[in-house]
Order: C-alpha cells, then structure tokens, then sequence
C-alpha cells in the first residue's frame, strides 16, 4: 500500500485576462457533466470576470507544478440577497480539474470566496450545487458546508 500523495501547493487569486482560456475550457467541462454546451463565449466570460461589478472569479494555480495555467476556479457573486436583506455572496460554480481533484484546491476556492465576500461585507455564502450529477453535495459535506435542499425556486 502506497503513502498518500502531498496536497499540493496552491495559491487562489483573482483571474487575470491570462487564466480565462483555460478557465473557458473548464467551464466547457463542468456543463459537459450536466450534458449541457456552454453558452459563454470568451469575450463575455472576460466581461463579467474581469469588469463586472458584482463578480469575482477565483483561480487556483499549483504553485509546486510548472503548469502556468488554472487548475481550478470559483465564481463568486456579490449581491442584495432579497430574502435575507443582506448583502449576500453566492458560489455560482466551482471546479477543478482531474487529476488534482480530493487534493485541497476545492476547498481552498471556497476558503478564498467565503474570505472575499466576508470582505466585501456579506453576511453569508450561499452555494449552488448539482449533488445528482457531479458528486458535490458530498465534496460540500466534506469542506464543512451543511448541504440543504433548496426552499424555493422559481422558473
């Protein structure tokens, strides 16, 4: 039996115009999983990544490999929460890459947003997540996020 593999070294920072390919592309992986294609064309996800007022877009880099690129991101958004009247963050996706998946990244993406919306004075994170199709409802449980159904929705 093998030793675990180290975590790796990571460092969680806004995107810069140099991390969007590779954040497109993941992107294109994670609507893969729900059997969806990705609407988002690079252009639109550079403005609302990196000029839009209300969203954060976190990327996690591997600072122990020498891959220059993302191997993770969270977008976070900034708003009025309307049913707590509060300004409120919202984790609209996370992801990360295989292999470097169960390795830490996630949860220091979510450490970094739940860090970033404290600072832009939210008083709380909500998180979206597709339990039935990707798994995340147990990667939640496992970062200490208690996982709820939703209360309401509306189409």
């Amino acid at each position: 039996m093998s030793a675990p593999e180290p975590a790796p070294t990571v460092t969680v920072r806004l995107a810069t115009p140099d991390d969007l390919p590779e954040t497109h592309r993941m992107l294109i992986a994670l609507a893969a999983q729900a059997g969806a294609s990705v609407r988002i064309t690079p252009p639109v996800l550079a403005r609302i990544a990196l000029e839009g007022r209300a969203a954060r877009l976190l990327v996690a880099h591997r600072t122990d490999s020498p891959q220059r690129h993302p191997v993770g991101f969270a977008l976070l958004l900034v708003g009025r929460n309307m049913v707590a009247g509060a300004e409120w963050g919202f984790v609209e996706q996370l992801y990360v890459q295989e292999p470097d998946r169960k390795r830490g990244i996630g949860r220091a993406l979510l450490t970094a947003a739940r860090e970033m919306a404290a600072k832009a004075g939210c008083a709380g994170v909500t998180l979206s997540s597709t339990p039935e199709l990707d798994g995340s409802a147990l990667a939640w449980r496992s970062l200490g996020v208690d996982v709820l159904e939703p209360r309401f929705a509306a189409e």
